[in-house]
């Protein structure tokens, strides 16, 4: 291989070399300055779409639970408003002696008493407590006990206590001769329904 012989005093080799300077400089500065950034944001920016396409994914394969979900959702509503007239915030006396006295009236004992006595806090609900007392009959007092059962709201009977009926000589007398169901009994117990606390109290 020859010699390789520049003439630095040649106008055209400088022009020649300055030029070929220039251009690795400026190929240098694209690299460095714009193509090498240019790949580190495009890599970014590919990793982000790709994130994005499979949240995107996930969310797509979902769609098709969403009519499931609403169902849920409106059938959770129905059963909290459920809860809520079981368990409401304040207890509704006139609707209590509502259902009561429908109750009495349907089993045909006699009322003689139906007194609030008050009410116990709990730690998540409240205990409002009756004091009752009538006379009836065995099978009318089973159907009474039967009906307080049946209430849409929880309900409590305690302190229970039977008595036999001052005037059941009487009532039987007349049975006999009307044919109807007599009075047997007195009867004395508590009746215990709930309300919710409210949220924060």
């Amino acid at each position: 291989m020859g010699n390789l012989n520049i003439d630095f005093k040649d106008k055209k080799n400088i022009y020649c070399i300055v030029t070929i300077v220039i251009i690795c400089l400026a190929l240098y500065s694209v690299y460095t300055y714009v193509w090498d950034p240019f790949q580190v944001e495009y890599e970014s920016l590919e990793s982000q779409r790709i994130s994005a396409q499979k949240e995107l994914d996930k969310i797509n394969s979902k769609k098709h639970r969403v009519a499931e979900l609403e169902m849920q959702l409106v059938q959770a509503e129905k059963d909290f408003q459920k809860l809520k007239e079981m368990f409401p915030e304040e207890e509704k006396v006139p609707l209590r002696l509502q259902d009561l006295y429908s109750v009495l009236r349907s089993s045909g004992v006699q009322i003689q008493k139906f007194n609030p006595e008050g009410r116990s806090e709990r730690e998540h609900y409240i205990e409002n407590r009756y004091s009752i007392a009538v006379n009836s009959g065995y099978h009318m007092l089973g159907y009474l006990f039967a009906e307080i059962a049946n209430f849409n709201y929880p309900t409590a009977i305690t302190n229970l206590k039977l008595s036999r009926y001052s005037g059941i000589a009487a009532e039987v007398q007349k049975a006999e001769t009307h044919g109807w169901t007599p009075i047997t009994m007195s009867v004395n117990f508590n009746l215990t329904t709930y309300t919710s606390k409210k949220v924060g109290k």
